[in-house]
């Protein structure tokens, strides 16, 4: 079993709704058929919902304030959220009012309002079908349609921003960045790359850190956002032990990055994935596969997103003997991430 610095200090330690009851006592026989309907109606107040067409013509906005999110920037043309699909610091979904579509550059992926919904639903472990997304949007009391109906895929917008080139990491910009968080020069330089990119909207190009996913994609953060150019997918790294028996599960690269930063070490024993969102847990699991592994390492953050991923991995395991799951997020308990608790050690 892996035993490192982080190790051992980790070993060391339906929905139902009530109606209140109501006496009815009216012996007319049309009245208590009456009565009796209004009685099903409280009790059933889903089985009318609206079509697909009446959801497409809810603002977007509209469901992201009454689900607590505000803006964190805004124009006359989109608006800019921090992601209710998982935590993030830095806002990387965007709204555009024109066209009542969503666009998430951490997935990547977007859509109309009921793509959102399905993608909202299945953050929060819920059945995400369309019937379940128009569902939830009947029972979201208090929004009232205010755009036109406008059917969006969000290929579109995954086409605005262009890889131009990929290169050695050289800017001294983005090497400060990585420094500051953490990240010495010899580290990023065995496992990053710095990309340019261009934006079709503003026309500008800017630079990037980025770590080649499995299929060849780049998983790229700024000092601004964080994204995915081309298809995302989970980074897996083979240990310096070619029979590993265990595996750490990272939610991103900065994550493990830091993690090799506390073992002192320019790679670990055992294999790695770096899943690059909770989201993609799901595409992670076939390739833990019991036959090889023994043990399973989860890095992830302390939020409730991490916790479910955090779970979800615990009760692969129970189901999946005899893999054994420690859960390494009890060695920074008081931090947010692996990350944060390595600026903190080295402040």
């Amino acid at each position: 079993m892996w035993r490192g610095f982080a190790g051992r200090a980790a070993c060391g330690k339906t929905h139902i709704r009530q109606a209140h009851q109501h006496r009815l006592f009216l012996f007319d026989s049309s009245a208590w058929f009456l009565n009796s309907i209004l009685l099903l109606r409280l009790i059933v107040p889903t089985l009318v919902t609206m079509n697909i067409e009446q959801a497409r013509t809810i603002a977007i906005t509209d469901v992201m304030d009454k689900l607590g999110h505000h803006p964190t920037k805004k124009n006359t043309r989109d608006v800019w959220y921090l992601s209710p699909f998982r935590a993030e610091r830095t806002a990387s979904f965007k709204v555009n009012l024109a066209r009542n579509v969503w666009y998430d550059f951490g997935i990547p992926a977007g859509g109309d309002i009921i793509k959102f919904v399905r993608s909202y639903l299945e953050s929060e472990a819920q059945s995400s079908s369309v019937s379940d997304a128009l569902r939830w949007l009947s029972n979201l009391s208090g929004i009232t349609p205010s755009v036109k109906p406008f059917i969006e895929t969000g290929e579109e917008e995954e086409k605005r921003i262009v890889l131009r080139s990929v290169f050695k990491l050289r800017s001294v910009g983005l090497l400060e960045y990585l420094d500051h968080r953490g990240i010495p020069d010899e580290l990023a330089h065995a496992y990053l790359r710095e990309i340019r990119l261009y934006d079709n909207d503003t026309g500008r190009s800017f630079t990037a850190i980025a770590f080649k996913n499995n299929l060849g994609a780049y998983e790229y953060r700024t000092y601004q956002f964080k994204g995915c150019i081309g298809k995302k997918a989970v980074i897996s790294i083979r240990g310096k032990n070619p029979s590993a028996e265990g595996v750490h599960l990272f939610e991103g690269f900065m994550d493990f990055l830091s993690v090799l930063v506390l073992e002192e070490k320019m790679k670990l024993d055992d294999d790695v994935i770096i899943l690059n969102s909770a989201m993609m847990l799901k595409q992670a699991l076939p390739l833990l596969d019991k036959s090889t592994y023994k043990y399973i390492y989860t890095w992830f953050d302390n939020d409730d997103t991490g916790k479910k991923a955090t779970e979800s991995i615990q009760n692969f395991c129970v189901e999946n003997p005899p893999l054994e799951h420690t859960p390494m997020n009890e060695s920074y308990p008081a931090y947010k991430d692996v990350n944060e608790w390595l600026i903190h050690l080295i402040s």
